[in-house]
């Protein structure tokens, strides 16, 4: 049984293909929003930007929203080995009392942060020059940074309500927001779906905005006013870009996806809505790497970690089902490196993306 997927769009086929699978073929690397379902790519993770991608000298934009702008943060670092292991440890020291209530679970998220990232490495991360991090928040449209939950709450509401009709009438809601390390956000062109404001993002406020990014509602408090970017009330950029149903387009190179499932979510409030899963031009310029069905389903209970362990598990028993699944994510580095050692293998695993 094939534990990892590799689905490939048209033109990334190609140059794979043309040019082989080497590290400098990658421009764009994406992390999804999820929660703890990241952790069945902690194998992945570590390989690809702890080894594979670490010494690659060209710019590779990171881009993520919510717990994969958190991924792409420790990979922006100049040592994400060391960024990515510190990253991994303190992750499993949260604990359910840490997720109480959003107050609680805010502190304990700064808490997180600060313990993650110091001054210093702060610094590195958005002066390392290889490395463009863009982490994507949404700012609440028609609500004042003095808004009242209630009205906060409301909003949210009637944005899934007006999403339900289309996807389209979320922008009368939210707009992108989108901090970036280097001189611009990665591919500016692309993504004009949603009215978008570019940040550039400085070391002083990288714990505002990760915090922000994450900021899921009803869960953690929003972020309001955040340095430098304008005012008002930040939250969890997967409100519009989940998965990132995004047709970005490149010069050259590949955009390589790291993904829990084997299909694009555009946004947090589509999760039901099957028919809006990307297909096509969102796919073209990208490889993904999703777990199979059937590595998932020789997981405990054949599922992979998500928000609610928190809340149906102890913590000892989310612990160990936790450190289990991540254990067996190295499956999914182990067939990774097999292909990139193999052309021959690697082409004749790479699956079609839907059209």
């Amino acid at each position: 049984m094939a534990a990892l997927r590799l689905i490939a769009g048209k033109t990334a086929r190609k140059r794979i293909e043309q040019n082989g699978l080497t590290p400098d073929l990658v421009r764009m690397v994406v992390g999804a929003s999820g929660g703890p379902k990241w952790l069945v790519l902690m194998g992945l993770d570590k390989f690809i930007f702890g080894h594979w991608l670490s010494h690659a000298p060209q710019k590779i934009d990171l881009v993520g929203s919510s717990i994969g702008a958190w991924r792409m943060t420790a990979a922006a670092h100049p040592d994400p080995a060391r960024a990515l292991e510190r990253f991994h440890d303190l992750y499993f020291r949260f604990k359910k009392s840490d997720a109480a209530s959003p107050q609680i679970l805010t502190k304990a998220s700064y808490r997180f942060l600060d313990d993650l990232y110091g001054d210093q490495d702060a610094k590195r991360i958005v002066e390392n020059d290889r490395r463009n991090l863009n982490i994507v928040t949404v700012r609440s449209k028609g609500l004042k940074a003095n808004a009242s939950k209630w009205m906060e709450g409301a909003g949210i509401l009637a944005s899934a309500g007006a999403n339900t009709i289309s996807r389209a009438y979320l922008a009368k809601f939210f707009d992108r927001v989108v901090f970036h390390s280097s001189a611009e956000a990665a591919c500016p062109t692309a993504w004009q779906d949603f009215d978008r404001t570019d940040v550039k993002l400085r070391a002083d406020i990288l714990g505002d905005v990760l915090m922000a990014t994450g900021s899921i509602p009803f869960v953690v408090n929003p972020i309001i006013n955040i340095k430098g970017a304008p005012a008002g009330i930040y939250r969890d950029g997967g409100v519009i870009d989940y998965h990132f149903d995004v047709a970005w387009r490149l010069d050259e190179g590949i955009i390589l996806y790291p993904h829990f499932y084997d299909h694009i979510i555009p946004g947090w409030f589509d999760k039901r809505h099957k028919a809006r899963r990307a297909k096509g031009a969102t796919w073209d310029h990208m490889l993904m790497l999703a777990p199979s069905g059937g590595f998932v389903d020789s997981l405990p209970d054949g599922r992979i970690p998500e928000r609610r362990n928190f809340i149906d598990m102890t913590d000892e028993d989310r612990i160990a089902y936790w450190r289990t699944v991540t254990s067996e994510s190295n499956r999914l580095a182990d067939e990774f490196l097999e292909c990139l050692e193999n052309p021959g293998l690697l082409m004749d695993r790479l699956e079609a993306a839907p059209i």
